[in-house]
């Protein structure tokens, strides 16, 4: 029987959700590789990304060279976590990544890579293609198969299905401003859907 609290040994569920990050302020503690990943990720999500450590591998100081991350040069400290939605611990050092996960507040996001049962949310595996967004997690039970699942997936919902989201909210877009009722609105938007789908 799966608990849904992750209590004593059991699977730990975790609920799928859409964040808008744009100009929310992160922080990432770590400057190596994986570091490196999560940096890339919370670009692209658009948020506002201080990074944290003493040492940073070279992609990382161009970022902050060029002006799209705050690096601070340091042994990390509760403190620098202040005001921040996201938090990522991703050193390569366990003890560090427990004290980061242990001075996050209750309220914050906290990915730790090494240790997730010490955060609260892990990043998926996902495949974006336009607007589409197919996310796949394996609950941390195997990462590779995760990205054999989303690879296969891609083989399906192609490039194709983002010029089709495209052009479906143009008409999305003239339904919802027409004059017909909520009901034939409802309707309509169906049918659009469905015309989309069984199309590609």
């Amino acid at each position: 029987m799966i608990d849904q609290n992750g209590k004593g040994g059991a699977l730990l569920i975790h609920t799928p959700i859409m964040l808008d990050l744009s100009q929310k302020p992160a922080v990432v503690v770590g400057g190596g590789k994986v570091a490196a990943r999560r940096i890339r990720w919370l670009l692209i999500a658009g948020a506002c990304v201080t990074v944290v450590a003493e040492r940073a591998q070279e992609a990382i100081r161009v970022l902050a060279a060029e002006g799209k991350v705050t690096y601070r040069e340091k042994p990390f400290a509760p403190a620098d976590l202040e005001g921040a939605w996201v938090v990522v611990a991703a050193t390569d050092s366990p003890e560090v990544n427990r004290k980061v996960a242990e001075s996050a507040g209750d309220r914050q996001l906290v990915n730790v890579v090494d240790q997730p049962d010490r955060g609260n949310f892990h990043v998926p595996t996902s495949l974006q293609q336009g607007w589409l967004t197919l996310a796949v997690s394996t609950g941390g039970a195997s990462p590779i198969l995760a990205g054999m699942i989303r690879d296969k997936l891609a083989e399906q919902f192609d490039e194709k299905w983002a010029e089709a989201l495209e052009a479906l909210d143009e008409e999305r877009r003239a339904i919802k401003g027409s004059g017909l009722c909520e009901e034939e609105k409802r309707h309509q938007l169906k049918r659009l859907a469905r015309k989309w789908f069984d199309s590609l």
